[in-house]
């Protein structure tokens, strides 16, 4: 009789497990909405605001989303000093957030501003920005290895998303997210989860996989054909506007064939991208280390015309450049700024003061110098206009790579080491490792 009830308490506890297994491991969605109303965006001063653990997207000047790797949510105000209690929170689980971009509603206030998730599991998940409902759900085949990459901040995961893409339609002007997988591109429109096209590669499994979007349309590499070839689509309709290749490009070895591309002054990540950076060859050497007499072949910067063919931009050769219109600004050697006009090539300033330029928009550009300060430099003068201190503490020391502009705000992840190898004590600056500062 022991031995009998010692194995049906054997049994019970066993079956207990596993239902308590079963409930926490299921897969599972769980969405908390906001409980109140997001209030409105404050005056935005030039100053510092905050030090924060993670690395949030800014929405309508009102709401901070940020990621982990099982988690959206968000907080508010965003002139917050810390991080807050959430407005609202979104959880899947087992699947990991591999991205996440924001596409806001235009300035007539009509729709909503929406957050878009993209999933391990292939599925790609649109939340209302203001409530944290779901507003419309679908999957695609995720490509192999997807997962969280944004490590403590989830910097990576927000400011440059590899797979999620944001651009507009030429006809209609309307946002277009462009979400790949394996072998697909999906065009999605934002505000419903209407799929406006979508593209097939899987006749050719895993040849396009350099991709980003300009202001129209979404270019792809195919790195298959011989040579590789750029692929350029409408972003509206999935039509094929054009093929390229950088004059020279010929069949090699691998290194030959499969020649090098990179887009470069993009909105965020590998959106909204002004030009791209091409060579005949993969074997090219940055404009600093050709001026170092480290190697001589460079590569040459292009743009797509509105009559959708590439054509060379000639005014511009440095490595770290922002295209703003009609005018380029680009990093000089000793730190200091340099702008001209695409169409004339005049030169049209250059800067007065040394830093690393890190972005610009319709009024300004904006540089980072040896002094920690952000500062603000006139769009067609080079004038600056106001600087701004990014460190908390005098004593503060740090490097950095990931930043963010958006809406009169910068966000800088701080860094002890750009080694990213190393474990996150001794690679993050601090446990509030984002510093939030106002542009004004």
């Amino acid at each position: 009789m022991r031995r009998i009830f010692t194995a049906l308490f054997a049994i019970v506890v066993l079956s207990a497990m596993g239902i308590t297994s079963y409930r926490t491991l299921k897969p599972a969605e769980t969405v908390s909405s906001a409980k109140r109303p997001v209030p409105s965006p404050e005056p935005i001063k030039s100053i510092q605001y905050a030090e924060l653990p993670s690395a949030p997207l800014i929405i309508e000047g009102r709401l901070r989303v940020y990621t982990e790797q099982r988690r959206v949510f968000a907080d508010t105000p965003v002139t917050a000093l810390r991080e807050m209690t959430p407005h609202w929170a979104y959880r899947r689980w087992p699947a990991e957030v591999v991205s996440v971009v924001a596409v806001e509603k235009p300035a007539s206030g009509v729709g909503m501003s929406v957050v878009i998730t993209k999933w391990s599991d292939g599925e790609i998940v649109a939340l209302d920005a203001e409530k944290g409902d779901i507003v419309w759900q679908v999957r695609i085949e995720p490509a192999d290895g997807e997962t969280f990459k944004g490590r403590r901040t989830g910097a990576k995961t927000m400011y440059e998303p590899e797979d999620l893409f944001v651009t507009a339609s030429a006809v209609d002007k309307q946002p277009v997210v462009i979400a790949t997988g394996k072998d697909t591109a999906y065009a999605i429109d934002p505000g419903d989860g209407h799929l406006r096209w979508t593209k097939s590669f899987a006749a050719q499994p895993g040849c396009r996989t350099n991709d980003w979007t300009g202001a129209d349309a979404y270019f792809v590499k195919d790195t298959c054909s011989k040579p590789a070839t750029l692929e350029i689509y409408d972003a509206g309709t999935g039509v094929m506007l054009n093929t390229w290749r950088p004059p020279g490009a010929s069949i090699g070895p691998d290194n030959v064939t499969n020649w090098f591309l990179e887009p470069t002054s993009c909105q965020l990540g590998r959106s909204g991208c002004a030009v791209f950076k091409a060579a005949p060859t993969g074997d090219v050497v940055s404009f600093a280390d050709a001026a170092a007499g480290i190697g001589s072949l460079t590569p040459t910067y292009w743009s797509l015309g509105a009559d959708h063919l590439v054509r060379p931009e000639p005014v511009v050769d440095k490595d770290t450049v922002v295209v703003v219109g009609d005018t380029v600004a680009q990093q000089v050697t000793g730190g200091y700024i340099w702008a001209f006009s695409r169409t004339t090539g005049q030169r049209l300033w250059m800067s007065e003061v040394a830093g690393s330029l890190i972005g610009g928009d319709q009024r300004n550009m904006y540089i980072i110098n040896n002094e920690y300060q952000l500062l603000v430099l006139n769009l067609e003068t080079g004038a600056v206009t106001s600087s701004t201190e990014l460190r908390i503490r005098p004593e503060d020391k740090f490097v950095y790579s990931e930043h963010y502009l958006h809406s009169g705000y910068l966000l800088v992840e701080r860094l002890q080491t750009t080694k990213e190898s190393e474990i996150d004590d001794k690679y993050y600056f601090s446990m509030n490792t984002m510093v939030l500062v106002g542009i004004g």
